[in-house]
């Protein structure tokens, strides 16, 4: 699953990396919190098919779900989201990216329940596809949030949930953005081209991430 992100770095620094011209940023960056701890229910910054960076709700369920008292979900799984009531309209017509720092997982390994860091080799942004109802051209809903699609890790990840985001390298990502590309292209893209295991690096960090309300670059550095 993913379920703990960090995004601390500055929108423009994201968009850099993703290669997007006249990006518009449509919230204060002056209210941004550091962004090393965010879990859902924050909101992240999302990027959206019309080069609009805008903060999203973490979590996510249609209106119909609401009424029926139904809970908000805050992952999809990719093998399944195109067809799932959930999120069938939503991969059509609202892919979104999650830039990102790096996301954390837990393991129990001898000392008990260990958060992990996991990055980019490369020290890079990582771009998550994700699903919103924030679409463009379509009355506002009366929730607006957004899930990150996760997939299979396909081994040499830590992860404990057997699932992992979905990360895009940039050009992969502006396809994902692109709400031209067929759907049978986007399912193609979203099921063999994700990043593999080895373009990442992991190390345990401090629990201090369990605290509520925890933010601060202490949380990704190695514990000592």
């Amino acid at each position: 699953m993913c379920g703990r992100i960090a995004q601390y770095s500055r929108p423009a620094h994201y968009v850099e990396y993703l290669g997007l011209d006249n990006a518009a940023l449509l919230f204060d960056t002056a209210d941004q919190r550091p962004g090393f701890n965010l879990a859902p229910g924050s909101h992240p910054v999302a990027i959206f098919s019309d080069a609009t960076l805008r903060r999203v709700h973490w979590g996510y369920r249609p209106a119909w779900a609401s009424h029926d008292g139904l809970p908000h979900t805050v992952n999809a799984r990719v093998e399944s989201a195109s067809q799932e009531p959930y999120f069938k309209s939503l991969w059509q017509h609202g892919r979104v990216i999650v830039p990102a720092d790096g996301w954390y997982e837990w393991r129990q390994d001898e000392g008990g329940r260990q958060p992990y860091y996991i990055r980019l080799q490369a020290e890079a942004p990582m771009f998550l596809a994700a699903l919103s109802n924030a679409c463009l051209g379509t009355p506002a809903p009366s929730e607006i949030g957004l899930v990150i699609v996760t997939a299979h890790p396909e081994g040499g990840l830590i992860d404990p949930h057997n699932r992992r985001p979905l990360v895009l390298a940039a050009a992969h990502a502006r396809a994902w953005l692109d709400q031209s590309q067929p759907l049978p292209a986007i399912a193609t893209l979203a099921n063999t081209q994700a990043l593999t295991a080895e373009h990442f690096t992991w190390y345990p960090v401090s629990d201090a991430l369990d605290k509520p309300g925890a933010d601060s670059v202490d949380l990704i550095g190695p514990q000592a």
